[in-house]
């Protein structure tokens, strides 16, 4: 009898465990790598669909979450579905190059834009309309425009960091919300490395 209990919790707490696992719960950076990999390989997140799209990717990518979207790393290479809310009535912290607004507050953030939905910039920002619907754009390669400024709300935890896999000092680093700074610095240990494009010539002629 105690060996069948002992058989029945034993299995119980592998298939547990493979769950967390699977959901990257426990996994290691060098799983976590091996995973990232897997999924880049695959066509499984490029589909067309603009819902599908953002759905799949933020699927995918929900497992390697290590850490907490902030205001120097939230605008590159991430995923949120936003809620649509009022106009702040105090100006914007920040302002960017396209027109969009940014309010920043201590659990999350307001963006007011008339571009919504996949391939802004590098992120996949879709919005839930007050009228129930939500915008993901118009594929999985193009934005929503609107006729005026949409205003969304969104917590810092509840963005998602499409994560990127770089080598320094031969080694493999995936970038999450705790090792990331802005577009191109990353912090290893208690050091800081930065990504500088490397130009390359080639014959035209």
């Amino acid at each position: 009898m105690l060996s069948l209990l002992f058989t029945f919790l034993l299995l119980f707490y592998i298939i547990y465990y493979q769950l967390k696992v699977d959901r990257g719960d426990y996994m290691t950076q060098k799983e976590m790598i091996e995973k990232y990999k897997e999924i880049i390989s695959t066509d499984l997140i490029e589909y067309s669909s603009a819902s599908r799209h953002f759905k799949s990717i933020k699927k995918a990518f929900n497992i390697f979450q290590e850490g907490i979207a902030k205001e120097d790393n939230f605008f590159d290479n991430t995923i949120a579905l936003f809620e649509q809310v009022d106009k702040p009535k105090r100006k914007p912290d920040f302002i960017s190059l396209s027109g969009s607004k940014y309010w920043y507050y201590k659990k999350g953030l307001i963006r007011g834009a008339d571009h919504w939905g996949n391939r802004i910039s590098n992120c996949n920002w879709a919005i839930k309309l007050k009228n129930g619907r939500t915008a993901y754009g118009y594929s999985a390669w193009s934005t929503a425009q609107f006729k005026e400024e949409i205003y969304g709300y969104v917590d810092w935890k509840d963005f998602i960091l499409k994560p990127q896999l770089f080598e320094i000092k031969k080694k493999e680093v995936l970038t999450t919300f705790n090792n990331k700074i802005g577009r191109d610095i990353v912090i290893i240990g208690n050091k800081k490395y930065q990504a500088i494009p490397k130009v390359i010539w080639k014959e035209i002629d």
